[in-house]
């Protein structure tokens, strides 16, 4: 019985380790975009990647969202078109203009709400990242571009 129990935690352990879609709200940051403080849910993974509500940052970014319910796949668009950017629930793979990349964390449906990587988000538009770990805040400064 004894060692049963120690199988079916081992395994457990490893399924945990393995999944690639372990989030927990170990740490909440404050994320400024162009210096304005943004009230939306962010958390930082256990991995370390900042995750953030899908629609509130494509929406902040000026971008139109499109959602597939069957594939758990959004894709944003830029207003004049020159950046599309397509995430899958659970995937690594992140595309812009259908160019794939590597994800340092899959996005992910969490309580109903889908999060996606912010860095990766913000530098696909040109933005530029810098996450003050001691402030747990998170500053992006977005392209002249995408400001106008």
């Amino acid at each position: 019985m004894k060692r049963n129990l120690v199988i079916f935690f081992l395994m457990l352990f490893i399924t945990a380790s393995f999944s690639g879609v372990i989030y927990a709200d170990i740490a909440q940051p404050t994320v400024y975009i162009d210096n304005e403080k943004i009230d939306f849910e962010a958390f930082i993974s256990y991995g370390g990647t900042a995750m953030v509500p899908f629609r509130e940052i494509f929406a902040r970014y000026g971008m139109e969202v499109k959602w597939d319910n069957a594939q758990k796949t959004v894709t944003a668009s830029s207003k004049d078109g020159s950046t599309v950017i397509k995430l899958t629930n659970g995937s690594n793979d992140g595309y812009v203009n259908n160019i794939k990349y590597n994800l340092t964390q899959s996005p992910a449906l969490v309580n109903g709400v889908f999060y996606v990587n912010l860095r990766f988000i913000s530098e696909s538009i040109g933005a530029k990242v810098n996450y003050d770990k001691p402030s747990l805040s998170i500053h992006i400064t977005l392209p002249k571009a995408a400001k106008e």
